[in-house]
């Protein structure tokens, strides 16, 4: 498929956000529940195409998807992939309008310097009622507090862009897209294997079993809804069928008088 050149910022983030996950162990933490989250998540997604984009973190879809086709976008060619890499940009998807069926974010709106665009070709290739699933970074987290702080102090020339739940609801919104609430992830960071680490990893857990807005991340899926009209098969332009209604017959034997003389009328006034 001949698309234009990749973004080098977006590229540039992917490989920062691939070493984050590999490196750091909140990361790592990150990755298995995203695992597990996704898991669950695609159980109900059935269909032929399904898409990646964003930074490789680490996710087997070839694993976990459903769909009989699994495609990787990529924005440097690469043959390492086990899915079928697909080189361009997430803000020009090479797909025709709606021919996939699921679409996965991986961090691709922390990445792109056009978040707004990108969601609108998720509009645009997927199917009508075709599942969306968003990773994205959760500014009100700890990480998200020091990736603020970081970037007030000038510390780091290329950073991400951390994307609230709320507000990424109300642009799929406004892109007639359905969506459930986002499920938070990797609240704190391992500390190791002792006594005081495994009582960290127990809170952790608690948080993400009652979705704290505190995660690191969080896992959002939405749907392309379909207009009602579409669903009933009516036309828009369809005019509805008049109902005739039949008219009264006049009562025959009654004279009906054009007009009364006034002799008359003024005796049937006199008592």
């Amino acid at each position: 498929m001949n698309v234009t050149s990749p973004l080098p910022e977006e590229s540039n983030h992917h490989s920062s956000l691939q070493r984050w996950y590999r490196d750091k162990t909140l990361g790592q933490r990150l990755t298995g529940q995203l695992t597990q989250a996704l898991d669950e998540a695609l159980e109900q997604v059935f269909g032929y195409h399904m898409l990646v984009t964003g930074a490789d973190i680490g996710l087997e879809f070839s694993r976990i998807g459903k769909t009989q086709r699994l495609f990787r976008l990529i924005t440097r060619a690469s043959t390492e992939h086990p899915c079928q890499p697909v080189l361009g940009m997430s803000s020009e998807l090479p797909f025709a309008s709606d021919s996939l069926d699921a679409l996965v974010l991986c961090h691709t709106l922390n990445a792109s310097p056009i978040p707004h665009q990108v969601l609108r070709e998720c509009q645009r290739v997927l199917v009508p009622n075709g599942h969306l699933f968003v990773i994205s970074f959760n500014p009100f987290s700890l990480w998200g507090a020091g990736s603020l702080v970081r970037r007030l102090l000038g510390r780091k020339r290329r950073h991400v862009r951390a994307v609230s739940g709320r507000r990424l609801g109300d642009w799929l919104s406004l892109l007639g897209f359905s969506h459930a609430d986002p499920q938070y992830l990797a609240n704190l960071a391992p500390i190791g294997r002792g006594r005081a680490g495994r009582l960290l990893d127990r809170f952790d857990r608690w948080l993400v079993s009652h979705n704290a807005p505190t995660g690191t991340a969080y896992l959002l899926h939405a749907r392309k809804r379909v207009a009602a009209h579409m669903d009933s098969g009516v036309r828009a332009t369809s005019r509805p069928k008049l109902i005739a209604i039949p008219l009264g017959k006049s009562q025959e034997g009654v004279p009906v008088p054009r007009q009364v003389s006034r002799t008359r009328r003024d005796s049937a006034e006199t008592p």
